[in-house]
């Protein structure tokens, strides 16, 4: 006999074309992985509380006057080595394990400084997490690598997006213009993809509030 839960996905999925393996929220960790769709380091480190999304776009913040070109959405496989997120810039740059910059990628951090400074590894993943106080605001692709000041986790996923009976409606995101998280780092969905699949786990990611 199927849980009122599943009965209720079920449901939902036949509306509105979003995965089916949904993580489930447990405790005070807002994104637990369910075990079919999680990749994770053998540690008890805490799952990731999601980006939840501001309905206003905050000032941009950069303070350099020529930023580097992005890359195309990222797609295909490739060895991934580290990755640097600077936060003025509002870009993510993706090395090979050779030290070579194989993609610069359009992001969105924290406002109010919530994303984190500092050298991170990769811990776990999820194809998708939802955020606990409201099951319909979801993200996919997400790939955590620290935590927040409330104790929560940080990672890189998706523009998030709100589900509708009109289907998926995106939160408004200036990628590669400005903050607009809770801590983590948005991204386009192809490019959170992307490296959600090309990132292992130990994966190293050093977050920088400038180049300089």
């Amino acid at each position: 006999m199927k849980s009122p839960i599943r009965i209720a996905l079920t449901v939902l999925v036949s509306c509105v074309l979003v995965p089916t393996s949904l993580v489930h929220a447990e405790g005070t960790d807002t994104t637990t992985p369910d075990p079919t769709s999680q990749t994770s380091a053998p540690t008890t480190v805490p799952t990731t509380a999601p980006d939840t999304v501001s309905t206003t776009v905050p000032a941009p913040t950069t303070t350099t006057s020529t930023l580097p070109r992005v890359s195309s959405p990222q797609r295909g496989k490739a060895s991934i080595g580290f990755t640097r997120i600077v936060l003025d810039e509002q870009r993510v740059y993706v090395y090979n394990h050779r030290k070579r910059l194989i993609a610069t990628l359009p992001a969105s951090t924290g406002v109010d400084d919530q994303t984190p400074v500092g050298t991170f590894k990769v811990f776990s993943q999820s194809a998708q997490a939802y955020y606990t106080p409201n099951p319909n605001e979801r993200m996919r692709w997400m790939t955590r690598f620290t935590k927040g000041r409330e104790g929560g986790n940080i990672g890189f996923h998706g523009i998030p997006y709100k589900v509708t009976k009109s289907g998926e409606i995106p939160f408004p995101t200036p990628l590669g213009v400005a903050p607009s998280s809770h801590g983590c780092i948005r991204m386009r969905v192809a490019d959170a993809k992307w490296l959600f699949h090309n990132m292992k786990i130990g994966t190293v990611v050093s977050v920088v509030r400038s180049r300089g």
